[in-house]
């Protein structure tokens, strides 16, 4: 048993070809904990444990509900790597399936709650690369809780052997997409959804998709429409056929669910004070709830079309500036559609972004295309409510939001912020409590792009200075422009966001001419940031990939048909009559040919040189000796 400092290691909980789980005890907080070593092999590949030491601190930032949370990692003593994660209580997915004792609204709140989880990582640029039931936890609240996130892409070296054994984690046949069958350089986020699709066949019918499977609703009648054609699409075979996301795929499965997931008493608070709510929109989900408000994700009902409502009570504050930003629009700032409001609260009705939000996105730095395009889009909307005497106040990663394709939109323009327990009340966007104004503003969002260029807080607001490298790999304009934006003085920061969107276009320039692009000098920054690879969404991406897999598949299952013909007529002795019969063919069509050149094309031929000759000799040959016998009168 391996030795981890910090650890009691009480007993082995399971053991697979690649790795060893262990029951343990964290030390100084006394509490239980699953411990992941992996093999011994992972000691012969020098590349593996670079690659562990590398991005296994991305995993161990990955914190979101329906994952279990990775709290360390590190290597043991004799150099094997190992995953520190909670230890939750439970039964995983495949059990559960296998009891048949889920209903169907349990089943789609189970895959509502795992396309969160993959939505969430996927923004972050984690792929799980084994997606299946086994690794999805049920725990005692009956939450989905996905182990493993990330972990599988540490053994892509390790032989095609190992891919197929149970209890594997980089991979298990049955649900790896045709592209990660290929190699694992395939695989992209496309890829778990591919996945995931295999993992609701069989969560709804209770088969695995195999061979020439049937269609959901050949195996339950009652299946609906829509969630047959969403899991289809998952599992077509070209990864660019389906759905673009996770997102995606959990905003179908909210609206056939229609809130069925939620208790009564949420249901009423949520429909409390404002019944045309109720009558106008549909419950799907609670985004937040607290005791300051809460955010509810509705359906219009009569287009369909899903919407945000904030709710807060009347004393606090943005009322005004929601009021102004109805009537207002900018690309870059979230539509607010109604605003109502009455003595005890009012709410807000806003667009649907199903992009998620900035703070999901931290985990590590962006890359510098992705950080200039997202920069530069946020600087515009803050600009565009500047100018309309309208400032946030409240800036943060969590109120900046992307739509499908990931451009960027500012919300909730004048809220105040209520900070949990966890925060212990810092506001690290305004830890000089300055009032509002442009100014506060501004640092807010330096705040913000240090933490997006940097993956970490910026000296000024924390003690710890987690990625000061970092910050020095960025262009010096950068650093120079946050630099101003981050001044303790209001005075000393940039007198507008006119003015960052100037020094960011300044650093796009730079980048562009460091980026070879073959027609670059006809863009400006908004369209070079546009079209660089790298920030577009996976969907885009993947189909400027090449077509390479479908030709080989398509050459590859006609070699399987002719295979099969062969046989079928070597077995049934039809192959010497079907032979004769194609030699006999094949003669006589060559006899034709013969005859044909023969008769046809030989005299032809011989015709034509006839009468090309005689051309020469009768009519070309004289012609020229008179002119060569006029040009040597003129000449004499």
């Amino acid at each position: 048993m391996a030795q981890i400092s910090g650890y009691k290691l009480i007993g082995k909980i399971g053991e697979g070809g690649m790795a060893t789980v262990y029951k343990g005890v964290q030390v100084s907080l006394n509490r239980p904990v699953a411990i992941k070593v992996l093999s011994k092999k992972m000691r012969e590949h020098s590349e593996v444990n670079e690659r562990f030491k590398r991005e296994s601190l991305i995993i161990a930032r990955i914190n979101h509900p329906n994952i279990i949370h990775v709290i360390d990692r590190g290597i043991t003593p004799n150099e094997m790597p190992y995953f520190v994660m909670e230890y939750v209580e439970g039964i995983d997915l495949a059990l559960k399936i296998h009891q048949g004792d889920l209903d169907f609204n349990r089943k789609l709140e189970l895959s509502i709650q795992t396309c969160k989880a993959l939505a969430y990582a996927h923004k972050n640029g984690v792929i799980h690369r084994d997606l299946k039931p086994g690794n999805i936890l049920i725990d005692d609240e009956e939450n989905a809780r996905l182990l493993d996130f990330g972990i599988a892409q540490f053994y892509e070296d390790e032989g095609e052997a190992d891919k197929t054994r149970p209890g594997i984690v980089m991979g298990t046949l049955p649900y790896m997409s045709p592209e990660q069958q290929i190699s694992a350089d395939c695989v992209t986020t496309l890829s778990d959804l591919y996945s995931l699709g295999v993992v609701m066949y069989e969560l709804f019918t209770g088969q695995k998709p195999l061979g020439r499977f049937k269609l959901p609703t050949e195996i339950d009648p009652n299946i609906p429409k829509p969630l047959e054609e969403i899991i289809m699409k998952c599992l077509d075979q070209d990864s660019e056929n389906r759905p673009s996301s996770a997102d995606e795929i959990k905003d179908i499965l909210l609206k056939l669910l229609r809130g069925a997931h939620l208790e009564d008493d949420q249901r009423q608070r949520a429909s409390e004070g404002f019944l045309p709510v109720k009558d106008r929109f549909a419950l799907l989900d609670i985004i937040k709830e607290d005791g300051h408000g809460a955010v509810y994700l509705y359906e219009e009902k009569k287009a369909h079309n899903l919407l945000i409502i904030r709710k807060r009570s009347s004393s606090s504050t943005g009322y005004k500036e929601a009021k102004l930003l109805a009537t207002l629009k900018h690309k870059n700032i979230v539509s607010v559609l109604g605003v109502s409001r009455n003595e005890e609260l009012f709410i807000i009705v806003m667009e649907y972004l199903s992009g998620g939000s900035l703070g999901d996105r931290l985990i590590k730095p962006h890359p510098l295309g992705e950080f200039l395009k997202s920069a530069r889009e946020i600087c515009e909307g803050m600009a565009f409510a500047h100018k309309n005497r309208i400032t946030h106040g409240n800036l943060r990663p969590s109120n900046i939001l992307f739509t499908q394709n990931g451009h960027a939109k500012i919300a909730d323009f004048g809220l105040s912020e209520h900070y949990g327990k966890n925060q212990q009340g810092k506001n690290w966007y305004n830890i000089f409590e300055e009032a509002r104004s442009v100014q506060a503003d501004i640092f807010a969002a330096g705040v913000i792009f240090y933490q997006m260029a940097t993956g970490a807080l910026p000296p000024c607001v924390t003690e710890k200075k987690m990625n000061p490298r970092q910050f020095d790999k960025l262009p010096l304009e950068l650093q120079e422009m946050l630099s101003t934006m981050l001044s303790r003085k209001p005075e000393s920061r940039q007198s507008s966001f006119d003015n960052i969107i100037t020094e960011i276009d300044n650093v796009i320039s730079a980048y562009m001419e460091a980026t070879t692009l073959d027609d670059q000098t006809l863009l400006g920054p908004t369209e070079f940031l546009d079209n660089e690879t790298g920030i577009e969404d996976e969907k885009a991406s993947a189909k400027k990939r090449p077509r390479w897999r479908r030709i080989f598949w398509t050459f590859f299952f006609l070699f399987i048909l002719a295979v099969t013909a062969l046989n079928y007529l070597i077995t049934t002795g039809q192959l010497d009559t079907y032979l004769g019969g194609f030699i006999e063919q094949w003669n006589a069509l060559m006899e034709m040919l013969k005859t044909f050149w023969n008769d046809t094309v030989v005299p032809l031929w011989n015709e034509s040189m006839e009468r090309l000759q005689n051309f020469v000799d009768n009519d070309l040959r004289p012609f020229l000796n008179k002119i060569a016998g006029a040009i040597r009168k003129l000449t004499k």
